[in-house]
């Protein structure tokens, strides 16, 4: 008899450890904005930033993507007992917008690449989704089923949201902002790398780049973006597969383009897997050139 009261003791614990774990804790998000833990307020957020990249290898399948989560975070057992239903309304001019700010090429991903395989965030007619919490329910899952053979490699796309109705619930300080989910196929040039060279300055002299880490991300077939050698901004490396000849393009700001260096090359070695790089831009008091080889590791 002691034995099963003690069986039924244990059941009891775990339902309500189930129920707790549903309810809400102060998370990073909340700090974000200054929000001290609040038991008069229930939360909804998007728990894994307002960024969110999906870039895959190749592949010419269907590929199920869950592109993003949305939670509740519940202030009581009571709260995550409530039907509640909350929107995200899809903003595909802030995809132009985001491209002006960050010299990016996304477009919209047509809506031929890919279908809604979610049955709690669904999508309408004009693209907007509805996830709907019943009760207990605390994360949900945007899912698609992205249709490989219809990608084109050349282009990047992406998709942009805001929580637009919270159903009754505050919204995480962290997430008021516009979501943005980006999609593209990698190439083979993308990926980690290290970067060693030598920046020369006009009047300030050489400074060394010394195993600078660096992230080549696809921009087209034969493509990758990464910073200009140590000081930031976006470069594009552009190889020709024929010769392994590199173009490199971008620009430092709107007079300062990137430029070949006379009696150089830009080159890539198929055999270490590196771009060696030689290009300048223009600046009052004389051309900054830039000698570097980046390696992938």
């Amino acid at each position: 008899m002691k034995k099963n009261i003690l069986k039924y003791l244990f059941l009891a614990g775990t339902v309500t450890a189930v129920a707790v774990s549903g309810c809400r804790k102060e998370t990073a998000a909340d700090k974000v904005g200054g929000q001290a833990m609040d038991n008069g307020k229930s939360f909804i957020g998007i728990p894994d930033g307002l960024e969110q990249p999906h870039f895959f290898d190749p592949f010419t399948n269907i590929k199920t993507v869950d592109v993003f989560s949305i939670k509740r975070d519940a202030k009581s057992s009571a709260d995550l007992q409530k039907d509640q239903t909350i929107t995200l309304k899809s903003i595909p001019a802030a995809i132009d917008k985001y491209n002006e700010d960050h010299d990016t090429e996304y477009e919209l991903l047509p809506a031929s690449l890919y279908t809604v395989s979610s049955t709690s965030v669904t999508a309408g007619a004009g693209g907007d989704l509805t996830a709907k919490f019943a009760p207990g329910d605390f994360q949900h899952y945007f899912t698609i089923k992205l249709n490989g053979a219809k990608f084109d490699l050349t282009k990047k796309y992406a998709l942009a949201y805001v929580i637009s109705n919270a159903g009754g619930l505050d919204i995480h300080a962290a997430s008021k902002d516009t979501l943005y989910t980006f999609f593209a196929i990698k190439n083979k040039y993308d990926g980690d790398y290290l970067s060693n060279g030598i920046f020369h300055h006009p009047v300030n002299g050489d400074r060394a780049i010394t195993n600078r880490p660096k992230t080549l991300t696809t921009a087209g077939t034969s493509s990758v973006t990464t910073e200009i050698g140590d000081i930031g901004g976006v470069m594009t490396l552009t190889v020709n597969e024929a010769t392994n000849e590199v173009t490199v393009s971008g620009n430092v700001s709107a007079t300062q383009p990137l430029l070949p260096v006379a009696g150089k090359t830009n080159t890539y070695d198929p055999a270490t897997k590196s771009f060696i790089l030689n290009y300048r831009y223009p600046a009052s008091t004389g051309d900054r050139v830039v000698e570097e080889t980046i390696k992938r590791k």
